[in-house]
């Protein structure tokens, strides 16, 4: 892996995003997995499908790869849509889950013939008033508290933007009636990355959802229960067992389909874990120095490249790959990117063989949300991606940007 770093480096430039096929596959391939397994252990007819959420990764390689393992997409803006279906999603495929968006935005989608999702009862509105008589789907708030590693991305509860509350939910289906639309299906999502210790609550703000829908709503065919399907960050985390929590939401499924033989269809947005573990950003120590009883490690990977340690205080492993053999001390330091901002610290605390100026960095786990969320803060470029595959062989699958692609919309 040493040669492969540099290597890859080399050719490529610094920093640079790297996918490994296998794992990208591996991952498709373990959702696809448990909805084999749902679909085994419910009512005959029911199908479940799985959405991959374009926003954790919309690189078009990415996609195709998801569109190959069977998979479908959701996707949340004009520019996702197009990217899903240059990677060969039919509308069929696709599920417009949005937030807030205009009333050009709504036309575009009715027109490619996309499901569109909606979070409110005023977008309901909007749509209605445009396009009477058609089938949509509502994104419900279920009121328990949601899951997540931050309280900024839990999506569940009485703090969060999303969805529409049970209160609420007479008020709706009157502005639905009014317009003559069809609620065909139901949304919910609880927030981003559980795992084997949070199962419980998953379950139970399923479960919450489910009975609101029950409760209220009609001609419900379809039901998405979202996703948030973690992956271990940290080296003492586990993976999260699929098989655990098939067995623990079958029966929630199956009391529901009873109850409610209207329903042909459950939906799940696996976003993160898909291609999270995939992907690594790569990058170069820049800068060493011992100030105020502190090492810092300088890189050239900024919180413009990944923001998440910045934005969230996430958690995300990183490995020092040195050039020379002759080992350093061992330290305890802070990895820093070259963004001239305090919060742009990229690993704290971490025992590390101190490096040189030129090592290598690897950060893992940065398939998702990573490139989806870089910036040219500070008019820094966005790097490369490309993607590694078993053999070794790598191809380039976004090129780096350079300062002529940063004026190309100035005047």
């Amino acid at each position: 892996m040493i040669t492969t770093v540099f290597k890859l480096l080399e050719q490529y430039g610094s920093p640079l995003y790297v996918y490994r096929y296998p794992v990208l596959k591996e991952r498709c391939q373990q959702m696809k997995g448990f909805a084999n397994k749902l679909e085994k252990g419910l009512s005959k007819g029911i199908v479940v499908n799985m959405h991959y959420s374009t926003k954790a990764n919309s690189n078009i390689a990415i996609l195709s790869a998801v569109k190959e393992a069977g998979l479908n997409v959701d996707c949340m803006s004009p520019v996702e849509l197009e990217l899903d279906k240059r990677s060969g999603f039919t509308a069929d495929r696709m599920l417009y889950v949005c937030n807030n968006i205009s009333a050009d935005e709504m036309k575009m989608v009715h027109q490619e013939g996309v499901m569109i999702c909606l979070d409110s009862i005023s977008q309901v509105e909007t749509w209605g008033k445009m396009f009477p008589g058609t089938h949509i789907m509502v994104r419900i708030n279920p009121g328990t508290m949601g899951v997540g590693h931050s309280t900024k991305v839990i999506t569940s509860g009485k703090k969060t933007k999303f969805g529409i509350s049970e209160e609420n939910i007479p008020l709706l289906l009157e502005t639905a009636e009014k317009y003559d639309l069809h609620i065909k299906g139901t949304h919910q999502h609880l927030g981003s990355l559980f795992l084997n210790d949070k199962v419980f609550d998953y379950i139970t703000g399923v479960e919450a959802g489910l009975a609101i829908v029950g409760k209220y709503f009609k001609e419900v065919e379809i039901v998405d229960l979202g996703g948030g399907f973690g992956v271990p960050y940290r080296p003492e985390e586990k993976p999260l067992n699929l098989d655990y929590v098939a067995e623990k939401l079958l029966p929630a499924l199956n009391r529901f389909a009873s109850s409610y033989p209207l329903v042909r269809e459950f939906k799940f947005e696996p976003g993160r874990y898909i291609p999270c573990e995939s992907g690594l950003l790569l990058g170069h120590v820049t800068a060493v120095k011992h100030e105020n009883d502190t090492y810092w490690i300088g890189t050239d990977i900024g919180m413009n490249q990944l923001v998440r340690p910045s934005m969230y205080d996430s958690y995300h492993e990183v490995e020092v790959i040195h050039q020379s053999e002759e080992a350093g001390e061992p330290v305890i330091a802070n990895f820093c990117g070259n963004i001239c901002e305090s919060g742009d610290i990229l690993a704290k605390n971490r025992s590390v063989t101190l490096p040189e100026v030129g090592d290598a960095v690897i950060v893992y786990n940065s398939g998702a949300y990573g490139f989806s969320m870089a910036s040219n803060y500070t008019g820094r470029e966005r790097p490369a991606e490309v993607m590694l595959y078993e053999d070794s062989s790598s191809k380039l699958i976004r090129k780096r940007e350079s300062w002529i692609d940063l004026l190309m919309n100035m005047f």
